[in-house]
């Protein structure tokens, strides 16, 4: 668990870790297959370009993201860059997807600790639970639940961990933001007591993932 002091009680309606990801089913093992993937690729990167430097943390989340979202396409997810975006945001833009009422946003969080909005409403609103609409087919649906995806390196730009969080209250700083929990997810090689199991996904990919609706689809309803 992550920063105890930032816990907000969960209330009724919203759910706990073990819901959340017994709800994502096998995507917390195709996320942690794209990170690990993309975090690779970075390291091999900076070996090449500039070996025993840091490399420019806008930089290396730039590259997590490309490769993360190359990835995420390639099994069927329709993962959305965050667009509003600055040269001080760059290490912390996010991607984002719809899954079986979930939206999951995928951001940096060092030590799996949530980052600041900055100056963001659209983060300030997710980290407020505020629902938002997304397709199932042509038909529109309202999410229950806006979780946070967290992952980090480790020195050797590996993939140090991924954390999955339910935000309670955003605000520009790290400092201010809560949680209803934070907590660690396991290695699908280690599974989790109470939670089942992910298993691999078959060859015919994440075709149930779901796009967000669309203004233009918001007119026309």
């Amino acid at each position: 668990m992550q920063n105890p002091k930032t816990l907000i009680e969960l209330p009724s309606d919203l759910p706990s870790f073990e819901a959340a990801m017994n709800g994502l089913g096998r995507v917390p093992l195709v996320l942690y297959q794209s990170l690990e993937q993309a975090a690779s690729k970075v390291a091999t990167f900076r070996e090449a370009e500039c070996p025993g430097e840091r490399l420019d943390d806008g930089l290396a989340a730039t590259l997590i993201r490309f490769h993360v979202k190359r990835f995420l396409d390639s099994k069927g997810i329709n993962a959305q860059l965050d667009e509003d975006w600055s040269m001080e945001k760059l290490p912390f833009l996010g991607i984002s997807f719809h899954y079986n009422g979930y939206h999951v946003r995928i951001l940096k969080g060092p030590s799996g600790n949530l980052p600041g909005c900055g100056t963001s409403e659209k983060k300030i609103r997710f980290y407020g639970q505020i629902p938002s609409m997304y397709l199932v087919g042509k038909t529109p649906q309202r999410t229950t639940a806006n979780l946070l995806l967290l992952w980090d390196f480790d020195l050797n730009y590996g993939l140090s961990g991924l954390w999955l969080a339910l935000p309670a209250v955003g605000a520009a700083s790290s400092d201010n933001v809560s949680a209803f929990w934070c907590e660690p997810i396991p290695h699908p090689s280690e599974g989790l007591t109470g939670i089942t199991p992910p298993t691999a996904p078959p060859d015919d990919d994440l075709g149930g993932m779901l796009v967000p609706i669309t203004e233009e689809e918001r007119k026309i309803k």
